[in-house]
């Protein structure tokens, strides 16, 4: 049998033209579509396609809850032939430094065929790792994506088996500054207040995670595990200034048939938390999240 593993862990300028080799060799994409926001009840999206005809690929940044950092996905012949896990290089730039990982889980997004997705632009500011670092206790607030590191990009370049492709974004400024805007309006619609949440020193705390990591692991759903289906999920819980759970909602990160609700209801039924805290010390209400990922091995 195989084995299981569940870990925690608008509108802008368009110019539209084909794909091109640049001197290095880079095949260069230019946009093929304005920016597109999408508000959706769980998470925003902001997507993008590149190039023309047989060589039009989509790029798009999601968050499902503020942060400084966002998930993306790129889909397109760029990954034509793709094998899971090859290496992928990557690069926001020329703002930020490249970088190499594997993927995990390759996806399929519909008329584009294969796509990978990553959560990191590989943030080249040492001085904002050494202000978030080990030692830093300042107040967490509510943290939003940082619009300068946005501007300072233009381009997100893949490369792979020693081809290289680069999709011209644009200054990614103002694509950050609707994100956070959207975001904004999504912990509203969570029933969260966006102005308490500001004024948060910490989060909320689970105390009992071991016990609840063991309680999802026990249950891998028994039809994704006979499909060797495997997925990223996020489990989004509202946790009350009294450190109880109001309402828990599940989110699938990537493509999981055969998931069902069993992490939302092991919080709803078994997490205890200590609330979140704000600037006095006193328990407000906040989200939690936690992503889930469903292994087989």
């Amino acid at each position: 049998m195989l084995g299981r593993i569940v870990s925690f862990i608008l509108s802008f300028a368009l110019a539209a033209q084909s794909g091109f080799a640049g001197a290095s060799g880079t095949v260069v994409l230019e946009p093929s579509s304005n920016w597109q926001l999408d508000y959706g009840e769980t998470r925003c999206r902001i997507l993008r396609t590149f190039g023309e005809d047989d060589q039009q690929s989509v790029l798009y940044f999601e968050q499902y809850s503020p942060s400084e950092q966002f998930d993306w996905v790129v889909a397109g012949p760029l990954l034509h032939r793709y094998s899971s896990g090859q290496k992928i290089g990557v690069q926001f730039g020329p703002g930020q430094l490249p970088y190499a990982f594997r993927p995990e889980i390759s996806l399929t997004l519909g008329d584009f065929g294969t796509g990978i997705g990553g959560g990191s632009v590989e943030d080249a500011s040492s001085e904002k790792d050494e202000k978030k670092g080990e030692n830093y206790a300042g107040p967490v607030g509510l943290p939003s994506l940082p619009v300068e590191q946005g501007a300072g990009i233009d381009w997100v370049e893949l490369s792979r088996s020693g081809r290289s492709y680069r999709l011209k974004t644009g200054n990614l400024g103002p694509v950050y500054e609707a994100l956070n805007a959207c975001m904004a309006d999504l912990v509203t619609h969570w029933g969260a207040n966006p102005e308490i949440l500001k004024t948060r020193k910490t989060l909320p705390e689970i105390v009992n995670l071991q016990r609840v990591a063991r309680l999802i692991q026990e249950h891998y759903p028994g039809k994704a595990e006979r499909k060797g289906a495997q997925a990223n999920l996020l489990v989004r819980v509202m946790v009350e200034a009294d450190g109880t759970v109001a309402r828990c909602h599940m989110e699938s990160m990537t493509a999981a048939e055969g998931f069902d609700n069993t992490a939302c209801v092991v919080f709803v039924e078994n997490a205890k938390f200590k609330p979140a805290t704000d600037l006095q010390d006193r328990p407000i209400p906040s989200y939690y999240t936690v992503r889930v990922s469903y292994r087989l091995h």
